[in-house]
């Protein structure tokens, strides 16, 4: 009988350890491994006056056990704690709450931070709360990916 329970209880660990965390749809590798890395953008809008530049840095970290969202430049301060949804072709960053940040400085609240895909070997992001180097908001903005 001790041998039966062991048994079972080895075969329900192993079966609770192949779980997938969060899988796409289309393949059964978890998302946080599919799009593992960190994402940058950065936008340099020149002299603000004579003491001032004006930039924006904008990043995403997705690591095996965490995401990431975060801003720092002209009127921006933030460090956001995310997770993802998606697929192997696009992913929706949504928001969980701020871990550091400005008040005066931070994103409105949102649901989701950004949606980011895949385009001919390119990243790309699209938000309302990122704006591009013209000022538009909700326009796919191209990435920098560091593995």
């Amino acid at each position: 009988m001790k041998k039966i329970f062991s048994i079972l209880t080895v075969l329900s660990i192993i079966s609770c350890k192949s779980l997938p965390e969060e899988s796409s749809k289309d393949s059964g590798t978890p998302l946080h491994t599919q799009w593992k890395g960190d994402y940058s953008i950065s936008h340099d809008f020149g002299k603000l006056d004579e003491n001032a530049e004006m930039t924006l840095d904008y990043g995403l970290n997705i690591t095996k056990d965490s995401c990431t969202f975060w801003g720092l430049g002209y009127k921006t301060f933030f460090t956001d704690v995310c997770r993802i949804t998606g697929n192997e072709k696009q992913i929706t960053v949504k928001y969980i709450r701020q871990i550091e940040g400005d008040a005066m400085s931070n994103h409105s609240p949102t649901d989701t931070l950004a949606v980011v895909f895949r385009k001919d070997r390119k990243y790309f992001l699209q938000s309302k709360v990122v704006p591009s180097k013209d000022w538009q908001y909700d326009t796919p903005i191209l990435l920098k990916k560091k593995s």
